[in-house]
Formats: structure tokens, C-alpha cells, sequence
């Protein structure tokens, strides 16, 4: 499985599951099924007026083919990086410094289709996604792009907090941290597991900004030295105290 981690404006990396070859390739027969479906409709309708004239044959270009070539970008764009097809598979375009993908993004992406998919019937993008580390096809490196699924992994709720200790067996330190929030915790855990698989400077000043902001409101005398041991043990005395 290819990961993609997303770096937020925060310089924390998320981790989103790269969207499969297959993924990908479903939702664009989607989007083609969508497109062939949309092509037979406003040709039958338009079909009793004929084709001959030259304003009838603008009246086509518009109406009917301009759609169909932009359609990819401008569903991109107006569902924030994904198509009916995309949507209907649970992934989307992401950019890979965290910010939202520009029209400029989704036109490079696009234009790159005809590299991509067009010249080479699909296989150019199946070769880049099966073997770049993110899965990127052509158009998504030159964007700084990827395809993810919707879900990012560990994202931690209350009952995953809950299962990470046996109550009965921890005596609570910090007393006031019953005055957080369950939001709270899922934040703490979620730097506590990220720090530990990725212990880069960001996430270990992201656990530096949390254990201060912490003793800040438990009106501790001065942050603990072991600020990761530190957050842990908030966890387990807010299990405790509010369970």
C-alpha cells in the first residue's frame, strides 16, 4: 500500500493512502461512462436540426464537445479536486505541501491528459502511478499533486483513547486535566502517535507546543522536562478521571 503524507500549514504530516491504480482507473470509466452518456443525449437532441449549417456546427463545438474536453478540470476544480467518478470511489486530488490545489494546479494536471491517457491509451499513467512512491502519474508530479483516498490513517476518536490502557490499574498526576476536552485528547494522541513514527523536527515541536500550552492551563510551575512521557500521562489521567 502507497502512502502519501500531506504536510499542513502547521508542518505536520497526515498520512492519506495513495489511491490504487485500480481506484483510479474505475473512476475514470465512471467520469467516461458520464461524458458517453452526455454526447448521446445532446446528439439525439440536436440531431433533428441537422449539421450542416455553420452556425449548427458552433452550436456542437459549444454545447457538445467543449464540455466533454474540459470536463475533468472544471469538475476538479468545483468539487475541490474531484470528479463524479472520483467521488463515487472516495478519492480526490490532494496537494502535497497541504494547501488547496489553484485552478493553475488542476490545469496542469489536465493538460497533461493527453500524455497521460490520450497517446498512449492509459498506459503511460498506469506506469508512473504502479511506480512512483505516490502514485503520481506525469501530470500529478509537474503539479505537485496526488490522488488519495478520502480517510487518512490514524486518525484516532475517544473510544481508540479509551482502549490504550486499563483504568483500574493508573493513579492520576495531573488532576485539572479533566478540564480538557475530548477534542483535547484526540489532538494529543494523534501528536503522541505521529512523533513516534515520524520523529521529525516539526512533530517534535508540535509535542514541545502542546506540553506548554497544557502547563500553561493546568497552571503547572514549569513544563516537565520529558514533554512526550509529559502528554502520555495526560492521557492516562483524563481516561481515568473522566471515564
Amino acid at each position: 500500500m502507497k502512502t502519501v503524507d500531506i504536510i499542513t500549514s502547521h508542518n505536520v504530516s497526515i498520512e492519506y493512502e495513495a489511491a490504487s491504480v485500480m481506484n483510479r482507473g474505475i473512476a475514470s470509466f465512471l467520469d467516461l461512462l458520464i461524458m458517453g452518456v452526455y454526447f448521446l443525449i445532446l446528439a439525439v437532441a440536436i440531431s433533428p436540426f441537422g449539421y450542416g449549417s455553420a452556425n449548427m456546427m458552433i452550436i456542437v463545438f459549444y454545447i457538445l464537445l467543449l464540455p466533454i474536453v474540459f470536463y475533468s478540470l472544471l469538475m476538479e476544480y468545483l468539487l475541490k479536486g474531484q470528479t463524479v467518478g472520483k467521488l463515487a470511489m472516495g478519492i480526490r486530488v490532494v496537494k502535497l505541501n497541504g494547501e488547496n490545489a489553484t485552478l493553475a494546479d488542476y490545469t496542469m494536471r489536465w493538460s497533461f491528459r493527453v500524455i497521460d491517457f490520450w497517446f498512449s491509451a492509459g498506459a503511460i499513467a498506469a506506469i508512473f502511478i504502479a511506480t512512483t512512491e505516490k502514485g503520481q502519474r506525469l501530470g500529478d508530479i509537474l503539479a505537485q499533486t496526488a490522488i488519495v483516498k478520502n480517510k487518512p490513517e490514524q486518525v484516532y476518536s475517544i473510544k481508540d483513547i479509551l482502549n490504550i490502557m486499563d483504568r483500574s490499574k493508573h493513579e492520576p498526576t495531573y488532576l485539572g486535566v479533566s478540564k480538557f476536552t475530548d477534542e483535547d485528547m484526540i489532538l494529543i494522541k494523534n501528536a503522541i502517535s505521529r512523533v513516534q513514527k515520524y520523529p521529525n523536527e516539526p512533530h517534535k515541536q508540535l509535542v514541545r507546543d502542546l506540553a506548554s500550552r497544557a502547563a500553561e492551563e493546568l497552571k503547572l510551575p514549569e513544563v516537565p522536562e520529558k514533554k512526550l512521557s509529559f502528554l502520555k500521562t495526560l492521557l492516562q489521567d483524563y481516561i481515568v478521571l473522566t471515564r
